[in-house]
């Protein structure tokens, strides 16, 4: 196979997955169509299938791929020479301007809690999210070390709080509004 064949292929799954990601997010995974998917990728489903395996694969494939983008975020929480307090305050306009940019990613995940979390694959999102984790924790331990943070801060509560502290705005931001 040539180098065109490889790059048409990588375009064709890259059309597959965004129109995964619009029917997905709408519409979760029980209520989203293969056929609208193949649909709004201009495809037929036979070659949805071929480069997914299933609605399944394809599912799993749209979760890699929204938290992929959120590792790749998550990079810009590195602050080199900064304190632990800055640290901290980048984490959260960072995920916040993310999260604002990104509604879809929101959906997906709020989807994904709805099932409780059953098509997550979690040895590999492990591996993406621990440089995350062990940078949060580095950061606890400094801020601690220099009195900045309180010394008995869980350091599970505290990245777990960070973590939820922008995505429950976004998550909830239509019945908080209401309210």
């Amino acid at each position: 196979m040539g180098e065109s064949q490889y790059k048409k292929s990588d375009l064709t799954r890259e059309r597959i997955l965004a129109a995964a990601e619009e029917e997905f997010s709408e519409k979760g995974f029980y209520g989203a169509r293969v056929d609208e998917i193949a649909a709004v990728a201009d495809l037929n489903k036979r070659m949805l299938y071929a480069h997914f395996g299933s609605k399944e694969g394809l599912y799993r494939a749209v979760l890699v791929s929204v938290y992929e983008r959120i590792s790749v975020c998550e990079e810009n929480y590195v602050l080199e020479g900064a304190d632990p307090i800055a640290v901290i305050k980048n984490i959260i306009s960072v995920s916040f301007e993310f999260l604002s940019k990104n509604p879809r990613v929101v959906r997906i995940l709020l989807w994904e809690n709805l099932n409780r979390a059953l098509d997550v694959p979690r040895e590999e999102l492990a591996l993406m999210k621990e440089p995350t984790f062990e940078y949060m924790r580095k950061q606890i331990r400094l801020g601690q070390e220099s009195g900045l943070f309180r010394p008995d801060a869980d350091e599970y509560q505290v990245i777990l709080s960070l973590m939820n502290f922008c995505f429950s705005y976004f998550a909830n931001i239509y019945t908080m509004s209401a309210i």
